[in-house]
């Protein structure tokens, strides 16, 4: 009986296009979240900002 060689040759860079889109994907959700903290965010310290549960008067005891 003789050898039969069955290599077959790996295709291993076929997995760029997924890499590409989850790294866009990574980008887009940093900007949208880098632009909803920008746009919502109030510092502790703010006058205009309010706590739950507390009085609308804002007078300090």
């Amino acid at each position: 009986m003789q050898h039969v060689d069955r290599y077959v040759p790996a295709n291993n860079n076929g997995g760029w296009g997924v890499a590409t889109g989850i790294v866009l994907l990574a980008l887009a959700c940093i900007a949208t979240a880098t632009y909803v903290h920008r746009k919502t965010y109030k510092h502790p310290t703010d006058v205009t900002w309010h706590g739950k549960g507390e009085k609308a008067q804002g007078a300090v005891r």
